[in-house]
């Protein structure tokens, strides 16, 4: 490649060429361009706008930004100068001017296509003899643009199913039923794996028509991950925004959305679901959300839950014991013993919980209980009953002592059944 004079030009000028130049009484140099707003300047550089006071500067020495300096460089150039752009593009890699540099490039090749530098600059690769642009790749690859980031011709479809999914779920707010209704219809038509994300920022909305939707939507997602669990690959993830919706589900305040709601978490798998309402009767704040979470786990009807209303009764009955200001002993034996917790990253298997002896030292004439306590109290001992057949009330204490009986034993025994009719059910529908 010929060295051409205008080339010899630009290397000259870059030597010499500087920006407007901030000495501060700090010690600092800041390269920028200033503007003089009386008493304080304003220096606009590579990363933002700047004030200073002039009692805090010792001097400023007035040159061109490099950003003035490249478009003057650039319009001294002819388009057929390969050496001038290529010599400019390094001007502007040295300089910082990132995307100034692979526009010089480009001119570069479209000047001289045999550019070996300037190609390998872009990204381009010799293959059997012939230069291949990165965007040539990917459309060899079968690839699509989509918001200027390449992807494959799935992911693209499943961005513009979010991008439709968006728009029903702003359609679904019409008060009109019959534009509500046609948004729904068309919403559990758009493909499935794309409904999460739309979907699950929607459930917080304002708008009652958008929460129906919104849940309707999250169904078909979780029913077509359950259809599908084999070939899921992100299942951890998916288990986990499961978690998230069902504590969004239980504090639904509208009655029949939170229906909704319920339907929706359980379209993954009772098995899936339970692991998290499980968590959920243990673990909420609100007695309302408890309630709601016993009686779902009620309404799956296994036997694996029963630890986890044990866990859930024992935690109201301490809080009024709390109330009360009764003082414990005796509980030497642990409560939890393995605990299941599927914020671990691994999808859990429901174990063993054990509960303690209370031995009451002083208990108070009167006693009062928290909000909602007999309400709450009145689900656990009616789910507990259905689940395990025993009539023993809405109290805690016959409850403890027969799990501590007998009670684990046939958990036990009952879960191991329920496996076995699973396995045999999944064994004569292949």
């Amino acid at each position: 490649m010929k060295t051409t004079l205008s080339s010899l030009v630009l290397a000259l000028a870059a030597s010499i060429a500087a920006a407007d130049t901030v000495h501060t009484t700090d010690g600092r140099r800041i390269e920028g361009k200033v503007k003089d707003l009386g008493e304080e300047i304003l220096l606009e550089g590579k990363f933002g706008s700047t004030r200073f006071h002039k009692s805090r500067i010792v001097k400023i020495e007035y040159g061109k930004t490099t950003a003035e300096q490249y478009t003057e460089k650039a319009a001294a150039l002819k388009d057929a100068d390969a050496a001038g752009h290529w010599n400019l593009a390094l001007w502007c890699r040295d300089n910082g001017l990132e995307a100034d540099y692979r526009r010089e490039a480009a001119k570069t090749i479209a000047a001289d296509p045999k550019h070996e530098a300037a190609r390998l600059a872009l990204g381009h690769k010799l293959i059997a003899g012939e230069w291949k642009s990165p965007d040539d790749l990917h459309l060899e690859n079968g690839e699509v643009k989509r918001g200027g980031a390449w992807m494959t011709q799935d992911e693209a479809d499943r961005l513009d199913a979010e991008d439709a999914a968006k728009k029903l779920l702003i359609e679904a707010a019409a008060k009109d039923p019959s534009k509500h209704d046609a948004a729904v219809a068309a919403l559990l038509k758009v493909r499935a794996d794309a409904l999460l994300a739309p979907c699950s920022r929607s459930v917080g909305s304002t708008n009652r028509g958008t929460r129906i939707a919104a849940w309707k939507g999250l169904k078909r997602f979780f029913q077509h991950t359950h259809d599908n669990l084999p070939a899921i690959r992100d299942l951890q993830a998916r288990f986990d925004r499961l978690g998230d919706l069902t504590g969004i589900a239980l504090r639904e305040k509208d009655d029949e959305i939170r229906a909704v709601a319920l339907d929706a978490t359980r379209g993954m798998g009772d098995d899936y679901a339970r692991m998290w309402y499980q968590k959920r009767v243990v673990e909420e704040e609100g007695m309302d959300a408890r309630r709601r979470s016993a009686e779902v786990l009620g309404e799956m009807g296994s036997a694996e839950s029963v630890p986890y209303l044990m866990a859930a009764f024992y935690t109201i009955t301490m809080e009024v014991r709390a109330t009360n200001a009764m003082q414990i002993q005796d509980i030497t034996d642990s409560y939890v013993d393995i605990f299941p917790d599927p914020t671990r990253r691994a999808i859990p298997v429901p174990v063993r919980i054990e509960t303690p002896k209370l031995g009451v030292q002083k208990i108070r004439t009167t006693v009062s209980v928290p909000e909602g306590y007999h309400a709450t109290s009145g689900m656990y001992g009616a789910v507990l009953q259905k689940l395990t057949g025993k009539e023993l009330g809405d109290d805690f204490t016959p409850w403890n002592e027969w799990y501590r009986k007998d009670g684990r034993e046939w958990v036990k025994s009952k879960v191991a059944e329920e496996r076995e009719a699973k396995m045999k059910a999944a064994m004569e529908g292949r």
